[in-house]
């Protein structure tokens, strides 16, 4: 399309160039052949000489300027249409430009002038940041490295209108407002170039789907780690733990010592017994390897079971749910009886499956709900130790209350039951997300769309000029329905 309309631009511009040239000599040879004027008259003067009569010039000469018109004419209706028929690959070279030079422009915001890339990571795959932790008074409790979600996937979890409001607001007291509609420093027209930026690095199906299994893997990985009686189970805790101890002691002498931790001076005797310690660590996960592997499997297995014997459970109450076009109801129906305690044996194992994806960690806990309904989630609040040059040698918190709530509402105590009265409902609002001014549940209020959607998203409405005909984007799922309504049933059971 685009060669197109070079091809015709250059033709418009020969054409528009004869015509010019065309028109200089007839001006030139007019100029040439005309005398000078010597003032009004009613008859001819006795120095200008008769034109042709009508006789002398209704022959060739007529034929002449009317054959010229014609040519003229047939070049004009020829031309024109031409012309037009390459406007719509000139206003698709235009988006393609605009896409490109935005793009362009908003990467150069993300990584060097408003430095997104500290945070969040390159090309938007995930970081963190040191940010101080306070009391409700203002008094300080440690500084901590907060969790900041990836990019790559933001547009699976947001519109682009959501976008820029936390852009231009900030979010949760963590990321700063950068618009200047928040009394940040960057202008509307800058907003969108990063929104262009990140349109450009969101990464396809495979990739999401990669990285919630490898999060799915390695919550399980440490929940059997932590509480398997299996013997390869009690020797990695006999390990993890004597390394712990080292590290913790490690890191309290080289403390005092140089005044932070072996991560930056790592050539003390007492740093290198911290690696001692780690390595001994790697070589019996190495040696359990085969071991954990294979519970790991074991467990999912197990749970894919539970799940089966859900639907069965439903199907049995329900035969119709087996007819075609009934899939959904089919789903629901299951759904509804793992939700509910004591309808289906084995509930305890899914609904631990579903405080994994609750809280999976991959991309900084981009496919994660505790994020934002667990205080103290994003800054690991419960790690073995905190120790930081200012603040607190202690865990901050002795453990997690899932669910309790912190930047987005209580999930506890029943709430979801009495917002969501079916696991359908509340498993579509997770698919789709608040969406901004629109209400949802019983008495969910509208909002200003932050509760992302972890379901397939289209965007109707985007940010500038869109290339080609589509007027809209399509971004793949970050859950799959199967991974969402483990979600639901444990949210329902908090």
């Amino acid at each position: 399309m685009l060669l197109a309309a070079s091809t015709q631009r250059t033709i418009g511009l020969v054409i528009l160039a004869i015509v010019f040239i065309g028109g200089l000599v007839y001006i030139y040879f007019n100029i040439r052949s005309a005398r000078d004027e010597l003032g009004s008259e009613i008859e001819l003067a006795a120095n200008r000489r008769p034109y042709m009569d009508d006789d002398e010039l209704e022959t060739k000469r007529l034929d002449l300027a009317l054959g010229s018109s014609l040519v003229l004419l047939t070049i004009t209706a020829i031309t024109l249409p031409l012309y037009w028929l390459g406007e719509p690959g000139r206003h698709e070279g235009r988006d393609v430009d605009t896409d490109r030079i935005f793009t362009n422009r908003g990467e150069e915001i993300y990584l060097e002038g408003a430095q997104c890339v500290a945070c969040h990571g390159s090309e938007g795959s995930g970081g963190s940041v040191s940010t101080a932790i306070t009391t409700e008074s203002g008094e300080f409790v440690a500084q901590v490295s907060w969790k900041a979600p990836a990019l790559n996937t933001l547009l699976s979890r947001f519109t682009e209108d959501e976008v820029i409001h936390t852009l231009n607001f900030g979010r949760n007291g963590v990321m700063p407002a950068w618009g200047a509609g928040g009394g940040g420093p960057l202008t509307d027209q800058q907003l969108e170039e990063v929104v262009y930026y990140i349109r450009s690095i969101q990464i396809d199906e495979d990739q999401i789907n990669t990285e919630v299994a490898n999060g799915i893997r390695e919550g399980v990985e440490t929940k059997l780690r932590a509480e398997s009686d299996a013997e390869w189970a009690i020797a990695l805790r006999e390990v993890n733990e004597a390394k712990d101890a080292t590290a913790r002691d490690v890191t309290l002498a080289s403390r005092d010592t140089f005044g932070f931790d072996c991560t930056e001076q790592g050539d003390d005797p007492r740093c290198i017994a911290d690696n001692e310690a780690a390595q001994v660590l790697l070589a019996t996960e190495a040696e359990h390897a085969g071991a954990l592997e294979a519970a790991v499997e074991s467990w999912l297995a197990d749970v894919d079971a539970v799940r089966q014997s859900a639907w069965d459970a439903a199907l049995a109450d329900n035969p119709a749910l087996d007819n075609e076009g009934n899939e959904e109801d089919w789903r629901f129906a299951a759904l509804e009886l793992l939700s509910t305690p004591g309808e289906v044996e084995g509930q305890e194992l899914y609904l631990e499956y579903g405080e994994i994806l609750f809280t999976n960690t991959a991309a900084a806990g981009s496919y994660s709900c505790a994020r934002c309904h667990t205080y103290g989630w994003s800054f690991d609040a419960t790690g073995p130790y905190s120790l930081e040059l200012h603040g607190t040698d202690q865990p901050i918190l002795d453990e997690y209350t899932q669910g309790g709530g912190f930047f987005g509402p209580n999930l506890r105590g029943g709430t979801e039951l009495e917002q969501f009265e079916t696991a359908a409902s509340h498993a579509d609002f997770i698919t789709r997300g608040q969406t901004i001014g629109a209400t949802y549940g019983r008495g969910g209020s509208g909002g200003n769309g932050q509760m992302p959607g972890f379901g397939p998203a289209t965007d109707s409405s985007p940010v500038g000029p869109t290339i080609g005909n589509s007027d809209e984007f399509s971004y793949p799922a970050l859950l799959t329905d199967e991974q969402i309504d483990a979600i639901v049933a444990f949210e329902r059971n908090l």
